[in-house]
């Protein structure tokens, strides 16, 4: 639990394997966290076979991976002091960073490719207790603000992320796994119980069976990092 006043930075972290367990130099704080981020959930579906009738209906086929969007503001003019939990004011007198050092440390940590892996690196992104580990599509960087001498002073930093699964878990989340047996899933910070359960059960109807099964309360403020039962339908 963050105690009472103390703000929760958005932290990145980046590895050189899908296990998390070798990082890539130092962990990325942001000084000032997002106003708002993006969820995109989105399914596949296939058309009947009997193809030729117009309005054939669909068959779901699969969740393609979620996505994330979010914007974050690197600020070098001072303006801009952390806030806290007590104190939402933005206005006042902080050490200014060094813009141009900030993207380049950023830019190293999500996008540098690695040789080894052939590609650029995994990364798990933590801020409070939401968490998402993905890889980087793409990073815009729109520069707002200038000294006389063309050195930027403000940058927004947007960062879109593809959702990736822990090797250790994939096996457990194939959508071809029968729901006659009992599976477990671990919650993240993208996940809804209803396309879990339409993932197990073929049907996102069964999510408040899923919720009893567990002993949850509520279903909406689900901790990421939570061990979830799916039991078979009976």
């Amino acid at each position: 639990m963050i105690p009472l006043g103390q703000l929760e930075k958005m932290l990145i972290k980046a590895y050189t394997d899908s296990s998390c367990s070798t990082p890539v130099g130092e962990p990325y704080t942001f000084r000032v966290n997002p106003s708002s981020y993006s969820y995109k959930y989105q399914l596949e579906l296939a058309e009947d076979e009997n193809a030729g009738a117009s309005g054939s209906p669909l068959k779901y086929f699969r969740q393609t991976p979620n996505t994330w969007d979010f914007e974050i503001l690197i600020d070098g003019t001072g303006a801009i002091k952390d806030a806290s939990a007590l104190d939402f004011s933005l206005i006042g007198k902080t050490e200014p960073v060094n813009v141009a050092e900030e993207v380049k440390k950023l830019k190293a940590l999500v996008l540098d490719y690695h040789g080894e892996i052939h590609r650029n690196p995994y990364l798990v992104i933590t801020w409070g207790e939401t968490v998402f580990r993905g890889t980087l599509e793409s990073l815009d960087l729109q520069y707002k603000l200038f000294k006389p001498d063309g050195t930027p002073l403000r940058v927004i930093a947007s960062l879109s992320m593809k959702e990736w699964v822990n090797p250790e878990h994939r096996v457990l989340m194939e959508d071809a796994a029968s729901p006659d047996m009992t599976h477990e899933r671990v919650f993240t910070g993208s996940d809804r119980l209803d396309l879990m359960a339409h993932k197990i059960y073929d049907s996102p109807a069964y999510y408040l069976d899923v919720a009893r099964a567990n002993g949850l309360t509520g279903f909406r403020k689900i901790k990421a990092g939570t061990t979830l039962q799916f039991p078979p339908l009976k």
